[in-house]
């Protein structure tokens, strides 16, 4: 194997650790997701100095990795009550928080940044899949931010203890900040002008849709009964365009 594969692996060993330890300290489920995010910008740092394509394109990704787990590390650190990370908290064993650093980081290492081992290879001057790239990522940051702070604004306010939040952006989309992220792996699938790079946003539908999803379908219905059925009459599980529906 060559040297990048190497580092690869000593980052994912690195971060794995860190997970697991961080889960049997705290027993909370917030720092697992917090180094499974983490770890995939050194992983694409690395790769972006291995890359042999145009060096403007291999630090914009970069950048654009790197406003992603920024982000992704505030809303964890600050607004994790809003997330799904801290409803996982109540649905699994406190044994299985270890299991968590070894399916999250791996993802985020190997599978999440997979279209960049081309992209980073790319020569060709700026075109229209670099445009596409920049409109999904800020159309889907846009979704993906919105929405956990809408829900992190919500959750701040008494008055709406036990309530449903069902406007905004979750008036479009009950999930509308999944189908942020969804967007934001689809964009990085675009940059690399590669067919394996779909397997970015693909692993990232797979798992929302059979995980994340159903859990948080089940929990709702739970806490919201007739509330929630009707939501869901009215409002799509992903796409967002709930402002169209009848």
């Amino acid at each position: 194997m060559t040297p990048v594969y190497w580092i690869m692996i000593a980052i994912t060993v690195l971060f794995t650790l860190l997970g697991m330890l961080s889960a049997w300290r705290t027993g909370d489920t917030k720092w697992p997701f917090v180094f499974g995010f983490f770890s995939i910008l050194p992983v694409t740092i690395v790769l972006a100095v291995q890359g042999e394509g145009a060096a403007w394109r291999r630090w914009m990704i970069v950048a654009l990795v790197a406003a992603y787990v920024a982000r992704m590390l505030y809303t964890l650190l600050i607004w994790f009550n809003a997330t799904g990370a801290a409803k996982l908290k109540d649905q699994v064993k406190p044994s299985q928080f270890l299991v968590l650093p070894l399916v999250l980081v791996p993802v985020f290492c190997w599978l999440y940044p997979l279209p960049f081992f081309a992209a980073m290879d790319r020569t060709d001057p700026f075109g229209l899949y670099d445009a596409l790239t920049l409109i999904c990522y800020a159309l889907g940051t846009l979704f993906h931010l919105g929405a956990d702070y809408q829900k992190w604004a919500f959750k701040q306010n008494p008055e709406n203890r036990g309530k449903l939040l069902h406007g905004g952006f979750w008036g479009l989309s009950r999930h509308p900040n999944y189908f942020g992220d969804f967007l934001i792996y689809l964009s990085f699938a675009l940059v690399s002008v590669w067919p394996w790079g779909l397997v970015a946003p693909v692993v990232n539908l797979l798992q929302y849709f059979f995980d994340a999803i159903p859990k948080n379908e089940k929990l709702s219905q739970e806490r919201h009964g007739e509330n929630w059925a009707r939501y869901c009459r009215s409002t799509p599980l992903f796409l967002p365009y709930g402002a169209f529906k009848s």
